[in-house]
């Protein structure tokens, strides 16, 4: 064969790695620095300090939450491509070559500030940029002063003998599509889960043990009782 001096394979390469190479910046905003306010008085006097004077020392708290990939999710729009589509046969130069790529994306952006933000990556690169279908805006954050948090997170405190705070859900969920008709929506589950067990998650063996399907039956019963009264 007499491949071009760039084929389209390499091209989009290089437009993939363009966009993943220039991450969202992480901001101390939003859920993810309520969650580090909220569980500082549980710290040690080091971040108690720090959280306490955020107009220092952000950029700490920032660096430290972010040495864990989850940690880093609270913290800003991810970018992860997750697949590539070239030729059928490994002899055959694609006539054309596809990436997708996944965002989450973390309020206080928006689908336009991704879209621009990937095509500044791309620069002058021969490639098309569009969304598969129509993005989700990020959803509206919950509050924290309500009756429904109180009442959640008194149980969810209850159950686990362990501080509570809000966090940033990462992932997407059906519960989206109740946003035109609830106030608040509360992403959670009264799971278990070592650092490991999070690793299953969207991989290999993915599963729940019956001790958690057997805890979330028991407090989503007194859930429902509770709310009730």
């Amino acid at each position: 064969s007499a491949p071009p001096p760039q084929t389209g394979v390499a091209t989009l390469a290089k437009a993939v790695l363009a966009i993943a190479d220039k991450p969202f910046p992480m901001r101390f905003s939003g859920p993810g620095a309520d969650m580090l306010k909220s569980l500082a008085p549980h710290a040690s006097p080091t971040v108690k300090m720090a959280a306490a004077n955020t107009w220092l020392f952000s950029p700490l708290l920032v660096k430290e939450t972010a040495r864990t990939p989850a940690g880093a999710a609270m913290l800003h729009t991810t970018i992860a491509p997750t697949m590539l589509k070239g030729s059928p046969k490994e002899n055959v130069l694609p006539q054309d070559a596809e990436a997708w790529i996944n965002y989450r994306i973390a309020p206080g952006d928006t689908s336009a500030d991704v879209m621009a933000r990937a095509k500044r990556a791309v620069g002058d690169l021969p490639v098309k940029l569009a969304w598969v279908k129509t993005p989700d805006e990020p959803s509206k954050v919950s509050s924290t002063s309500s009756e429904g948090w109180k009442t959640l997170s008194a149980l969810a405190g209850d159950e686990s003998k362990a501080p509570v705070a809000p966090a940033l859900m990462t992932a997407a969920s059906d519960s989206r599509y109740m946003g035109p008709i609830a106030d608040d929506i509360y992403r959670f589950q009264p799971l278990l889960l070592s650092v490991k067990d999070t690793e299953m998650i969207h991989g290999t063996n993915e599963h729940m043990t019956l001790a958690n399907v057997e805890r979330m039956v028991r407090f989503y019963q007194r859930l429902v009782e509770t709310a009730a009264k």
